[in-house]
């Protein structure tokens, strides 16, 4: 018995001095990092996220709000003030689903995105993307591509971390709103706020920029999709397909329209006519728009896919 409890002893003392040692390395390495200082603070009753950027006379001012997703009754995000240490790009979760960007805070309480089937952008558990701003994980604090990757960049090893309740934000901010995937999305394997050039919400190859009338278009959609623009324009059907058709196309976002609406080629409808070309370049908001306030009159052709 004795050998036995000398044995946890010595095993306990050993545990002790390898997490001092790593908090010292961790105290260290933030020391030497000249990123801002900041303060993280999670609402778990509203499920808002508001970083507080630290000035050197003592105050802070809010630097970012996000909306998250803390725990579902019975995996409550423990309260707490805690410290960030361990930062990853994809770190596998509880259940066998994926996070990106997770920065551990709090033993096995993590920040992380919207969980993925597996680690690749394109797998996104959609449905549970359209539960952020409710508690819904399994303890973690989950949140939009945009905001972890926020976090990961900037927060640096050793940023205090504040779990609290209540209908008080930090910051005295309003809860922002996410995106909302529809479940007959083209898209819904992707983060709407991944930046990746090959997401199909930005226009990356999984889907093109289409054209078509204002009364065939998805004003909603668009909205939903870019959260900029819906900012700007609210669901103002009218000035949404304004700004695509003046500015979206060009910018490689993506619209659509109703079911029968095809992509323009602009290129083609340039390059068969030589006075457009010569006006217009390959511009295809301005090929577009010629198109369909002369060129059907006109009698020109146009080619769609």
């Amino acid at each position: 018995m004795k050998n036995l409890i000398k044995k946890l002893i010595i095993l306990c003392f050993g545990i002790f001095i390898l997490f001092q040692y790593k908090m010292t390395a961790l105290a260290e390495e933030s020391s030497s990092d000249t990123r801002p200082d900041y303060a993280i603070y999670v609402n778990r009753t509203e499920n808002v996220v508001t970083v507080m950027e630290q000035q050197a006379d003592g105050t802070s001012v809010v630097a970012k709000v996000m909306v998250c997703s803390c725990g579902a009754i019975g995996h409550e995000t423990p309260e707490g003030t805690f410290y960030t240490s361990d930062y990853y790009d994809w770190r596998i979760l509880v259940d066998g689903s994926y996070g990106r960007y997770a920065v551990r805070f709090n033993g096995h309480i993590l920040f992380h995105s919207v969980p993925y089937i597996e680690p690749r952008p394109d797998t996104l558990e959609w449905e549970l993307y359209n539960q952020l701003g409710e508690n819904a994980s399994m303890g973690c604090v989950r949140l939009m591509v945009e905001d972890i990757k926020w976090i990961h960049d900037n927060c640096k090893v050793g940023t205090p971390v504040v779990v609290y309740s209540g209908n008080t934000i930090v910051g005295d901010v309003t809860k922002p709103t996410a995106p909302t995937i529809a479940e007959d999305s083209p898209c819904r394997g992707w983060d709407p706020t991944d930046t990746d050039s090959n997401n199909p919400w930005l226009g990356g190859p999984g889907l093109t920029s289409q054209t078509g009338s204002l009364d065939t278009f998805d004003h909603t959609a668009y909205a939903d999709r870019y959260p900029d623009v819906k900012a700007a324009f609210g669901y103002d059907k009218a000035a949404l397909y304004d700004h695509y058709m003046t500015y979206g196309i060009n910018e490689g976002r993506v619209a659509e329209f109703s079911e029968g609406s095809k992509t323009f080629d602009y290129i083609a409808y340039a390059s068969r006519y030589a006075d457009l070309k010569e006006a217009f370049g390959y511009n295809r908001t301005a090929l577009y728009q010629h198109y369909i306030t002369y060129g059907i009159d006109e009698g020109r052709i146009a080619e769609f896919y």
